[in-house]
């Protein structure tokens, strides 16, 4: 048995805003949705071949506290990426480069998930 492939979901207690910040922000497209009553319930989205579901989350004991998970993208132009956070969307972002010869920087979702995008240093000629 192998694992083929993996789908991150994401637990939202505002799946509007979290749909908004992935569809605008890292140009997801909703491929589809499930809803209710009304309101938006889950969403498939995808951009190119990274793919990631939401799913509604309702606030649950105050004493509870809901798990984040990091996200890790990555991506063909980070300095394009970051510039696009900073002018159009007043995200200020720090460009680290990595040990593991990565150029990285990191925001956050609504819900307070971690996302790091992350471009593969060229090697030295």
């Amino acid at each position: 048995m192998a694992i083929l492939s993996g789908i991150p979901v994401l637990h939202c207690r505002t799946i509007e805003a979290t749909l908004d910040f992935y569809q605008q922000k890292l140009q997801f497209v909703m491929v589809k949705k499930r809803e209710s009553e009304g309101r938006l319930q889950w969403a498939h989205l995808m951009n190119a071949s990274t793919t990631l579901m939401l799913q509604r989350t309702e606030v649950s004991l105050p004493d509870q506290q809901q798990e984040n998970i990091s996200l890790y993208f990555f991506v063909s132009n980070i300095k394009e990426m970051r510039h696009i956070f900073k002018v159009k969307y007043g995200i200020d972002t720090c460009l680290a480069t990595t040990p593991y010869h990565m150029h990285e920087c990191d925001v956050q979702d609504p819900e307070g998930n971690r996302i790091t995008l992350g471009q593969k240093l060229e090697p030295e000629k």
